[in-house]
Parts: C-alpha cells; structure tokens; sequence
C-alpha cells in the first residue's frame, strides 16, 4: 500500500498510510480510502479541514474532504470518501492493458490543520524543534500540502474492491466520450452532435417520435454520409462491417415512427415509446462514441 506524507512548508508533521479502500454506491459511485495517520514524534495533530484529491492521467477523478480529526499516537484512522461517476471509473480501467501491472492514481492533499508539541518523554527519542513551533500546549494552524508516491493498486484489487462492489445487475449506466484532441474531427462532428443533444432533450420532454427524428439526422449529417463516412479505414473487410452496422442502425430509426423532414408528416411503420426512444439513445450514442473515436485514432496513424 502507498503513503503520503502531510507536510507543513517541507517539514513533515504526519504520514498517511494507506491500509484500506473500496467502491460503494450503485448509480451514484463513490471510492473510500482509509489511512492510518501517524503523527511526527511528540506531535498532537487536528486534521480541520483536509481534502484529498486523485487524479488519474491528468484527469481529476474527485475529492474527498475531513473536518475536525484529533490524530493521537498511531493508530487513527482516518476515511476520506470521493464522489466519482461510473465513466471516471471506466476511464482509469481503459487504462488497464496487458502491460499494466499497477493502477497509479496521482493523490495530493491539500487544506488546514494544526498541531501542537507534547512535552518530550526524556527516555524516548525526540522530535526536533522548528524555530516557529508553538509552545507546548499551544496550538499552531497551518496550510497543508503532502509528498508521496502515487497510489498503487493492482488490476485485481481495482475489480475485486471497487468495479465489484458498485455493479448494478439491473442497470448499466453509459456515458460518451469524444475525442477532444481532434479539433478537425470537432468540427466535422458538430452538427451530428448537435442533432445528439436535441435528442436527449427530446427523450427528457417524453417527445419519443423527436428523439427517432433528430438521432437519424444525427447519422445523416456525419461527414461524408452516407456511402463515404468510413473511407479512412484501410481495411476493406472491417470498412464494410462498420457501414452495414450503420445503416442498420439507421434503417432502426427511419422505420420509428417519428416527424419528417418537413416537420409536419409522420413517417416510419411502428409507433415509438418511451423504452424505444431509451434504446435508439443509448444505440446512438455508442455508435457516435466509438465511430468518432475509431475514425481520429485512424487519422492520427496516417498522419504519423
């Protein structure tokens, strides 16, 4: 397990081991970390008001915060609890390949707390004496700041005490990503994730004939559609399959009942409800995701 050191200004006043963390919560997933604090020799430390965020890959995946903690001797623990959602924890497990041995989330500590010095046992070893430490039994406050190694976790603790606990076997929660570093891929996208936005307020309205609408203009207005969308992929055999998946899809959503182009015929053969308008969302929204995603890593490789 990994270690933080709580620092005053470089000198360390405590050290937080990490002996302990899981997931918890189903639709509104949180992660807990449990630290054992180990105050400096003859120290009495508060926590009163400490936050501990984790990055991962330069992303903030949350924060957790503790307020008023009396830390005495060596064996205080202490729980920070950090708020995340279910496509941060998805973004770390990406990062999960064969090479991958350890998960490192970036961890820092930031906040107030205060500390008083205890009168030195003579038999026992002492801590040393800053020339700005309080008298003792007084009490010092000071800003917050920690060094350490990253947190280490390996891939089958990540399953077994976070992915493993917040598992909802009802319900699967998605969320997409676009690639954001393709400021090209951005604009050519636009309109299709323009008409994707409508959608889902459509689908939030209850309008399900609206949600079929705009989510088959989505895929009409894809760059090059529709014979072309996909001519940057090299290989034939996958260009095809990625095409008929497409247009199926949009078959899906032209024969849903909903408004036409001009706005005021219907077209489509079966009416809609609202679990069908669930589906085509969802169905659009992967679709959109990785074919976005497929078709920068592909244009990132010619130009390399």
């Amino acid at each position: 397990m990994s270690k933080l050191d709580l620092l005053e200004t470089g000198q360390v006043r405590a050290m937080l081991q990490l002996n302990q963390f899981f997931g918890s919560g189903r639709i509104n997933p949180r992660m807990e970390f449990h630290f054992n604090v180990r105050p400096a020799k003859n120290l009495k430390l508060r926590l009163d008001d400490v936050t501990l965020r984790l990055e991962y890959q330069n992303e903030l995946i949350g924060e957790g915060r503790v307020v008023g903690i009396d830390v005495r001797g060596e064996h205080t623990t202490v729980r920070f609890e950090v708020v995340t959602s279910h496509r941060l924890l998805r973004y770390i497990t990406d990062g999960f390949t064969s090479a991958v041995v350890h998960l490192q989330l970036q961890a820092s500590l930031s906040g107030v707390a205060s500390f008083t010095v205890e009168t030195n046992d003579p038999s026992g070893p002492q801590s040393p004496q800053m020339v700005d430490d309080p008298e003792p039994g007084k009490w010092k406050v000071f800003a917050v700041t920690s060094s350490g190694s990253p947190l280490q976790l390996t891939c089958s603790e990540w399953y077994d005490n976070v992915l493993q606990p917040i598992r909802n076997e009802e319900f699967r929660y998605l969320e997409i990503a676009l690639p954001r570093g393709d400021s090209a891929l951005a604009v050519e996208w636009k309109s299709a994730v323009d008409h994707l936005v409508a959608a889902e307020k459509a689908y939030a309205l209850g309008d399900d004939p609206a949600v079929f609408g705009y989510l088959r203009a989505a895929i009409d207005s894809l760059p090059s559609a529709p014979q072309h969308i996909f001519d940057s992929i090299k290989d034939e055999k996958k260009r095809k399959a990625l095409d008929d998946l497409l247009k199926q899809a949009g078959t899906f959503l032209h024969v849903g009942r909903h408004v036409s182009k001009n706005g005021q015929d219907t077209d489509g053969t079966f009416p809609v409800d609202h679990l069908d308008a669930a589906f085509a969302l969802d169905l659009s929204r992967v679709l959109l995701s990785h074919f976005s995603l497929l078709l920068s890593a592909e244009r990132m490789r010619t130009s390399n």
